[in-house]
């Protein structure tokens, strides 16, 4: 998993740093799916021969897969590698989240000075925090600060998926939410049409005979699937995935923003 890169002036605890960190360390991971799937797409069947018989020996022959299924095994390991990375790295961006409000909401502007007892309380209840599951991290984070995530449904789907494809990869009932569903979200750029306009006397107008212009914004797609079926996705929806949590970490670090301004004021 692609960790957050850090040096001396990063291990200071702010928005600024924790932002740059989670960002980089999703673009790494971001880089190294997209160079794994080119990787698989471009996989040539005869430097795979090749390299599975340069030690003259394997470990166990017999079941020695071959290219094709390789493919589909290297997909597969890829899926749930990448979806329990994204997972870890929302985890713990939610971690250092807690610590800096945690530290905004006890020490306020002075944060230079602490006594052992402050820093014994911030020490166990943010140790208490980091060994919360997903869910009570979330419901923390509203409890405490007041702050909620629109893409808290979003991240809890990646991990319903992930136990899908960990158990095999077929959903059941015990996968699906009160809709009867299985529902992934995959966040990705779009092209739109915007209306043609020209200028007039009265102001801007549009103008219904020339060629729609074109601009991009970020677009919602969803799969959903029921018990019975087994859960795919394509390279595009897996790449979305990685979309999706850049789009929950924007959500959280504004709301992270929004609750120190609260607690410090606008000069925060």
């Amino acid at each position: 998993m692609s960790q957050p890169e850090s040096n001396a002036e990063e291990n200071v605890i702010s928005l600024q740093n924790i932002n740059r960190n989670f960002l980089t360390a999703l673009q790494r991971q971001y880089d190294m799916l997209a160079f794994t799937l080119a990787g698989i797409r471009t996989a040539d069947p005869k430097a795979y021969e090749y390299f599975s018989s340069v030690s003259r020996v394997m470990p166990a022959p017999a079941v020695h897969l071959p290219h094709d299924q390789m493919v589909a095994y290297s997909r597969g390991l890829l899926l749930r590698t990448s979806m329990n990375d994204l997972l870890a790295l929302s985890s713990e961006c939610l971690n250092q989240c807690h610590l800096l409000c945690l530290l905004i909401k006890t020490r306020g502007r002075n944060t230079t000075t602490s006594t052992p007892d402050s820093d014994r309380l911030v020490g166990e209840k943010h140790t208490q925090f980091s060994h919360m599951n997903l869910q009570e991290k979330f419901n923390a984070m509203e409890e405490t600060f007041d702050i909620i995530s629109d893409l808290e449904d979003s991240i809890f789907s990646i991990a319903a998926a992930l136990r899908v494809l960990v158990r095999g990869g077929l959903v059941t009932n015990d996968d699906i939410s009160p809709d009867g569903s299985l529902t992934l979200e995959f966040k990705s750029i779009k092209e739109i049409d915007t209306p043609a306009v020209t200028p007039s006397a009265e102001g801007i107008t549009k103008n219904t005979e020339a060629t729609p212009a074109k601009a991009t914004k970020l677009a919602d797609s969803y799969r959903t699937f029921k018990p019975g079926e087994v859960l795919e996705l394509t390279d595009e929806e897996l790449l979305g995935l990685n979309i999706t949590v850049a789009k929950f970490f924007d959500g959280l670090f504004r709301s992270i923003d929004a609750y120190g301004r609260e607690q410090l004021g606008d000069k925060a």
